[in-house]
């Protein structure tokens, strides 16, 4: 009885065990497309900004760049079945989880307030116009 007792625990572990492991390689891909979209996007785009729909700073970043006549690559996180990943994914790359997040020419500008402060002093035109 003891022996069964301890077959059964120790069939019940290796389930378990196999369990956290396929749930963690689930995740590990999960997390792999969302930095293989995050980079492509970056860098296959002129100007990147991630943004949610909703947000006032998110507008405001999108009408600055309508005042430019720039046209970014806009991903709404709050519209993609993956933007809590890739919302992940831009904390680890530039330290914020907050949107927007915008990237010109591969470098990352910052926020609304960045992003303001970078057409005040020049740094945006720079940017935009070395490509």
């Amino acid at each position: 009885m003891v022996r069964q007792s301890r077959l059964i625990l120790s069939l019940l572990g290796a389930v378990l065990v196999l369990l956290v492991i396929g749930n963690a390689l689930r995740l590990a891909k999960a997390n792999n497309s969302a930095s293989a979209f995050v980079q492509n996007a970056i860098f296959s785009n002129k100007i990147v900004m991630f943004s949610k729909s909703y947000c006032p700073y998110c507008m405001r970043a999108k009408r600055i760049f309508a005042e430019l006549n720039e046209k970014p690559y806009v991903v709404e996180l709050d519209l993609r079945d993956d933007g809590a990943e890739i919302q992940y994914v831009i904390l680890d790359l530039v330290g914020r989880r907050t949107v927007p997040q915008v990237f010109v020419n591969g470098k990352h500008i910052g926020g609304s307030d960045d992003l303001s402060d970078a057409v005040h002093n020049g740094t945006l035109q720079s940017l935009l116009a070395a490509s």
